[in-house]
């Protein structure tokens, strides 16, 4: 299931012999601003911004710990989803109704996606599914803000995906013992980088984001 939306990404940039430029955004470095960088990041600052408020102790993590949570939530996360959900999906999208109205859709269709894993015995289903739903909404703007300021570039896209993941698995040892209490906490944080990724897009291409399928 995870894989599902970048193989079929892969399988129809086969189709059209885009399969080499799909996979070239993936690692495309020199469209990449500073603001795209900054919301890269920014889910382990706000990880280290609410540590001080976490209801329970932190646990000492080592390296090792970090390394394996990178690289889990790589291949059951972003490189499975990114290529698909932004890559193709977005790219078409902000074509036709523009990047922030594009993000909205693709954060409702991504919503939709993980719901199966409410009906199973899943860490996904330990968490309050409004709150989650806000998160993913939030996510989508932040990542298809990025993905806009990147032209095209998926690296950005991968990488904040990434990061949030890894913010929310890191919160457990950070004092979140019950994520409900993180993304509780989290979820005002997030909407305001939301807003100042749409505020970075605007400042950039002096578009809202949203237009109308006519024009």
């Amino acid at each position: 299931m995870v894989w599902g939306p970048s193989l079929a990404a892969i399988i129809l940039s086969l189709r059209d012999g885009q399969f080499t430029a799909l996979l070239g955004r993936t690692v495309t470095i020199s469209t990449i601003p500073v603001s795209a960088w900054f919301l890269m990041i920014a889910p382990i600052f706000l990880l280290i911004l609410l540590r001080p408020s976490a209801p329970e102790d932190a646990t000492p993590i080592g390296l090792g710990i970090v390394a394996t949570a990178v690289a889990f939530n790589l291949i059951l996360g972003p490189l499975g989803e990114e290529l698909g959900c932004r890559g193709v999906l977005q790219e078409h999208l902000n074509q036709h109704i523009g990047w922030l109205a594009a993000s909205l859709l693709v954060g409702m269709i991504w919503l939709v996606w993980h719901l199966p894993l409410w009906t199973i015995d899943s860490p996904h289903a330990q968490i309050s599914l409004p709150l989650f739903a806000g998160h993913v909404m939030c996510y989508a703007v932040i990542i298809g803000a990025a993905y806009t300021l990147c032209g095209g570039s998926i690296l950005p896209a991968i990488l904040i995906h990434l990061t949030v993941n890894l913010a929310s698995n890191l919160a457990l040892f950070a004092g979140f013992r019950d994520p409900n209490s993180w993304f509780a906490s989290s979820m005002w944080l997030y909407l305001v980088l939301a807003l100042v990724a749409v505020a970075l897009v605007y400042a950039r291409t002096g578009e809202l984001g949203v237009r109308s399928l006519g024009s």
